[in-house]
C-alpha cells in the first residue's frame, strides 16, 4: 500500500542563506568582598573546572567510532543496559501475526512548510520539524506527532541498519520520530509509549540518477559537513517526498528503546518490512559527506549504527495488510 499524503497547495519561498551557529559569551566574573578574596576565588576555580570537565563528559561519553566510547561500552549509560533495548533482530518466522494493529494513517507528512532545519548532531544527520504532522492508527494508544528524523548507516560500500531482518542488515536505516499528544521530547522518554519511530530500511538502487527529493536533501549535506552546524530548510522538500515509495502495508511492532545514549525504553518501534531503494550516488553522498567532530580532525561520520539487542522475551507483532 502506497503512501497516500494530503497536497499542500502553496508552496514556500525558497531557502534563505545559512545562519552560523553562535558561540557564547563567557560571562564576566562579578565582584567580591575584599574578606577572604583569594579562597574565594580559587574555590570558584575549581568550582567551574569541575563542572565545565562534567559538561565535557556529559558530552562526550558515548560515540560510535572509537573502542573507549563506542556502542560496545554503552551498558554502563542511561538505560543502555536495560532489557528492552533496540536495535533488534527480527525473525519472521517467530512474529506474532496481529491483525488487529490496522493500517498506519498519516497526516501532514506531504506539507513542506513543516519541515524546519537540518543539523549535524556530531551522531547522526537530523532534521526536524514544525509540530503539525500526525500518525494514528486502531493500533495506537494515541495520536503521535512528528518531531524529528534522522538516519543510520555504514560506509558507502558496508551496511549500517540498525535492525535486521532474518540476520539480513540492509544499507541504511531511517528513523522518522514521534511523541505521544505532542508531548516534549523529555516527558516523552519518560513515558512507556511516549515515543513512536517508524523505521525504513533502505537499500541502493542503480538506474538513471534524476532529481528527486533525496538528490535535493544530500545537496545540501556540504552545508553542514561539522557537528553543531545546521542550515534552515525552507520549503526545498517534504517528508512525503522523501518516503513517495515507502510500503507501509505491512509491518513489525515492538517495544523497546532509543538505539542511542540514554536509550530510554519509552519506543514504540514500527519497523517497515519492505526497504526504499534509493540510489548508489545518494549513498555515497551521504556516507562521505558529514564528520562526528571537524573536518581537520576527519572522524567521518560512518558506521553511525548499535549492533542488536537481546530481545529478552518480548514479542514482535506483525501486521499486513489484506489486499483485495
Amino acid at each position: 500500500m502506497p503512501l497516500v499524503f494530503e497536497v499542500q497547495k502553496t508552496l514556500p519561498k525558497r531557502s534563505s542563506s545559512p545562519r552560523l551557529q553562535r558561540q557564547k559569551e563567557p560571562r564576566r566574573a562579578g565582584t567580591m568582598g575584599s574578606v577572604g578574596f583569594p579562597l574565594k576565588l580559587s574555590a570558584c576555580i575549581l568550582f567551574f573546572l569541575i563542572l565545565e570537565n562534567f559538561c565535557v563528559t556529559c558530552d562526550s561519553h558515548w560515540c560510535y567510532d572509537k573502542p573507549e566510547c563506542g556502542p560496545s561500552t554503552w551498558g554502563t549509560i542511561g538505560f543502555c543496559g536495560g532489557t528492552r533495548q533496540s536495535p533488534i533482530n527480527i525473525d519472521h518466522k517467530k512474529v506474532v501475526h496481529d491483525s488487529s494493529l490496522g493500517p498506519i494513517y498519516f497526516n501532514g507528512y506531504e506539507d513542506r512548510k513543516i519541515v524546519k532545519q537540518m543539523k549535524n548532531t556530531g551522531y547522526h544527520l537530523q532534521i526536524t520539524f514544525h509540530s503539525k504532522a500526525t500518525i494514528s492508527g486502531p493500533g495506537l494508544p494515541a495520536v503521535y506527532w512528528l518531531h524529528s528524523a534522522h538516519w543510520h548507516w555504514g560506509t558507502q560500500n558496508t551496511r549500517g541498519a540498525e535492525h535486521t531482518i532474518n540476520g539480513q542488515r540492509y544499507a541504511m536505516e531511517m528513523h522518522v520520530v514521534h511523541t505521544k499528544n505532542n508531548m516534549s521530547l523529555e516527558d516523552a522518554k519518560k513515558d512507556p509509549e511516549g515515543l513512536l519511530v517508524l523505521a525504513f530500511f533502505m537499500r541502493i538502487s542503480q538506474g538513471v540518477y534524476y532529481i528527486t527529493p533525496w538528490t535535493t536533501l544530500v545537496n545540501l549535506l556540504d552545508k553542514i559537513p561539522e557537528k553543531d552546524n545546521f542550515w534552515d530548510l525552507n520549503g526545498e522538500f517534504s517528508l512525503g517526498g522523501l518516503l513517495k515509495t515507502a510500503d507501509v502495508s505491512c509491518y513489525y511492532r515492538y517495544s523497546g528503546s532509543l538505539t542511542s545514549p540514554n536509550c530510554e525504553e519509552s519506543v514504540i518501534w514500527i519497523v517497515f518490512r519492505e526497504p526504499i531503494g534509493v540510489h548508489s550516488q545518494v549513498v555515497e553522498k551521504m556516507t562521505n559527506s558529514l564528520y562526528f567532530t571537524t573536518i581537520q580532525e576527519n572522524r567521518r561520520m560512518q558506521n553511525n549504527f548499535r549492533f542488536v539487542q537481546p530481545l529478552n522475551g518480548r514479542k514482535v507483532y506483525y501486521y499486513q495488510e489484506i489486499k483485495n
